[in-house]
């Protein structure tokens, strides 16, 4: 937001200054008008951009994501045109006056030409963006226990980590599974809570599921996975999902999915 107020700022007396310097004249509103309705299309599909990126691109080869990622400027830049085009006829028609967009087919390649430009650097300050959250949270992974003289723990066939390890800062610590709360997935990434703190970990929902003790954890939605012991209330709703609230206050969605599977694993706790 501070980088694109900036952007509206130099643009707009960038404008004023051309027009003054060829003689023209230029009311000052104008080129603010020009430069904010850009502005607010771009801002607006930073949400959308996002949720591709979370939910279909992030699962792709670098190639096909390059590829999926230029696909998107079509309707980035369409979007990006014909909205600011509306806002600024409707700007220009409070003012009395009537905005003229130019010639379509000229127009149009000009501003796909600078929206592919905006649209990479909005995917470059995103991944940016999560790449320094991620070195200053800290990043988990699996410790190889075996190698460290550590037995994991085993239950029947399978065997489970207890510890993961977290590099953060240059530094690296050792955090107990058993002490996760939930798991939230982000793309490529599960995000651990844990008290107070969120340790990312490039990994996919499915992998971890089965990486965590399965009488201690469940699935509880496609993007979150729950700690059986932090589990305090469970409310159902009219849809057939319920809502759980865990010790810490936390709100989450059991969907009907998992709902089952669910219950038998906090039956089969009550049991033992």
């Amino acid at each position: 937001m501070l980088w694109m107020s900036a952007n509206v700022l130099i643009l707009s007396t960038t404008e004023i200054m051309e027009y003054g310097r060829s003689g023209q004249t230029l009311e000052f509103w104008q080129p603010l008008c020009w430069e904010i309705t850009s502005v607010v299309m771009v801002l607006l599909q930073v949400p959308v951009i996002i949720l591709c990126i979370d939910k279909f691109i992030s699962s792709f080869g670098i190639k096909g994501r390059i590829a999926a990622h230029l696909l998107l400027t079509l309707p980035f830049s369409i979007i990006h045109v014909s909205g600011m085009v509306t806002l600024r006829k409707a700007w220009y028609w409070l003012m009395d006056m009537q905005y003229q967009f130019g010639d379509v087919s000229y127009e149009l390649l000009y501003e796909y030409r600078k929206d592919i430009q905006t649209y990479f650097a909005i995917v470059v300050v995103i991944h940016s963006y999560r790449f320094i959250l991620r070195r200053l949270q800290g990043e988990a992974s699996i410790v190889a226990e075996a190698e460290n003289g550590i037995e994991p723990k085993s239950q029947g066939d399978e065997v489970y980590p207890e510890r993961l390890l977290v590099k953060k800062l240059g530094k690296e610590f050792l955090i107990q599974v058993q002490d996760i709360e939930w798991v939230e997935a982000a793309g490529n990434y599960a995000n651990l809570h844990i008290k107070q703190s969120v340790y990312p970990m490039r990994i996919t929902m499915a992998k971890l599921e089965k990486s965590l003790p399965m009488q201690k954890f469940a699935r509880i939605h496609r993007s979150s996975i729950v700690n059986l012991n932090q589990v305090d209330v469970l409310i159902p709703l009219d849809t057939g999902d319920y809502e759980l609230t865990l010790r810490n206050g936390e709100k989450l969605s059991l969907s009907r999915r998992y709902r089952e599977r669910f219950k038998g694993l906090l039956n089969l706790n009550d049991s033992n």
